[in-house]
């Protein structure tokens, strides 16, 4: 005697069916996750050039003074975080005299303001969602242009002049003065 046996399982057409319903969703739905995480890069840029500024501000207020001088004496022209200097740099930017942002907010490494340096202002000063350094155009504290907290953001180029009044390209930042 013969006995058939019951075979279960999915058709072929049935499989193909299936990974096609999941291959049109995952097409659908990959662009909005990246979509979502640059967007999410962005607002943390932004948020720590706000920290950056902030902290900024208080030490101008408990020491009387911006951070513009390297060793008290020495006049510096940017100051930038920890991370990749930023590949390219729009008008009136000059890394040539650099010193590093957290000399100033997480230390008094230089002792300029024995007495008055009520720090740390921040922890520390990390590098953007995209491994480049926060940089800032420290000579225009000087003068009457604004001063920039700025990532480079995701081209990892200053495109923002020092005397630009808004941001430019894919700059993301802060207007501190």
């Amino acid at each position: 005697m013969n006995v058939l046996r019951k075979q279960s399982g999915f058709t072929l057409i049935e499989v193909i069916v299936v990974a096609g319903i999941i291959a049109v969703l995952a097409g659908i739905l990959v662009p909005i996750i990246f979509k979502e995480i640059d967007e999410s890069k962005k607002t943390r840029a932004m948020a720590d050039a706000k920290s950056i500024s902030t902290a900024l501000m208080v030490l101008k207020k408990d020491t009387g003074q911006w951070p513009i001088s390297d060793t008290c004496t020495n006049t510096i022209t940017m100051l930038a975080g920890a991370g990749l200097d930023p590949t390219a740099f729009a008008g009136g930017w000059d890394p040539s005299s650099k010193n590093t942002i957290g000399n100033y907010i997480t230390t008094d490494d230089n002792g300029c303001w024995p007495g008055t340096w009520k720090g740390p202002y921040m922890a520390t000063v990390t590098q953007d969602p995209w491994g480049n350094a926060y940089v800032i155009n420290a000579a225009d504290f000087l003068t009457a242009n604004p001063v920039w907290v700025l990532s480079a953001g995701p081209d990892g180029k200053i495109d923002t002049a020092t005397n630009s009044a808004a941001l430019v390209g894919d700059d993301i930042g802060i207007q501190l003065k």
